[in-house]
């Protein structure tokens, strides 16, 4: 998916970086889509490259910063409110294979140099640096996610929750979504798709309680018969962190 517009000066230069690295061949083939399926973990841009093909059903111009700079926003504002774990080994000595816990605020604001991106010259914050994964081998070899700045790499070979990844964004599951209990199809992924929704037509509840109640009234008037009821205060405990980041959002959207 290509988007048009103006370009800032930083966006041109850049944009003169890739041609003059491209030529005139085509932009560069990206690897195989990771589906977020089953347990364990997955590389950060797996979950960025999941996101930006909106789970393989868009197909984008890797060279297209736009589209990257919105995946990897999406993926930082859910990993920095503890929506998505993320863990990534130190590299020092004998610890450099042990995976540790990464504080989610680290992720807030930092900066990203995106896959294929012309890199930038690091200072003193803390840089996310993404790489694509092409396999285990080449990943290992240095071609990972990292969080560094010009002293040297903090965190290497970060990764994420599959299963944090596939919650908060189910793309193609709203037909058959099972996530609750084996052999039952949960509507809890068609309320959270309805509860964005509302916050994009400027309806929805500032706080949580009234609003998982009107989403709960909202499924019961749905027509889902082979689905399990879901009660506000089950809405309420699973879009509670979500929502309270999109009402900082909203909050900071200026009004006209």
């Amino acid at each position: 998916m290509l988007t048009k517009g103006p370009k800032t000066k930083h966006e041109r230069r850049r944009q003169t970086g890739f041609a003059k690295r491209w030529g005139r061949a085509k932009p560069p083939k990206l690897p195989e889509l990771m589906k977020p399926d089953g347990t364990g973990y997955m590389p950060l841009y797996c979950a960025a490259h999941w996101i930006a093909t909106r789970g393989g059903m868009e197909v984008i111009n890797p060279l297209d910063e736009a589209i990257w700079s919105k995946a990897f926003k999406d993926l930082r504002d859910r990993i920095a409110s503890g929506d998505v774990k993320i863990v990534g080994a130190r590299p020092d000595g004998v610890l450099e294979n042990i995976l540790e816990d990464i504080r989610s605020a680290h992720f807030a604001f930092c900066p990203v140099d995106y896959p294929l991106s012309e890199r930038r010259i690091l200072g003193n914050e803390l840089c996310l640096v993404s790489h694509p994964y092409i396999d285990d081998e080449h990943w290992r070899r240095g071609f990972d996610d990292r969080l560094e700045n010009w002293r040297g790499v903090r965190w290497r070979r970060l990764t994420v929750l599959k299963t944090d990844v596939s919650r908060c964004w189910p793309f193609g599951k709203s037909q058959d979504h099972r996530m609750d209990a084996p052999g039952r199809p949960s509507g809890m992924y068609l309320v959270q798709e309805e509860h964005r929704r509302r916050f994009q037509r400027g309806v929805a509840q500032t706080h949580v309680a009234p609003e998982a109640r009107e989403l709960a009234e909202w499924w019961s008037r749905a027509k889902h018969p082979n689905a399990p009821p879901l009660t506000a205060k089950t809405i309420e405990n699973r879009i509670r962190h979500e929502h309270r980041r999109l009402v900082a959002e909203r909050s900071k959207t200026p009004r006209n």
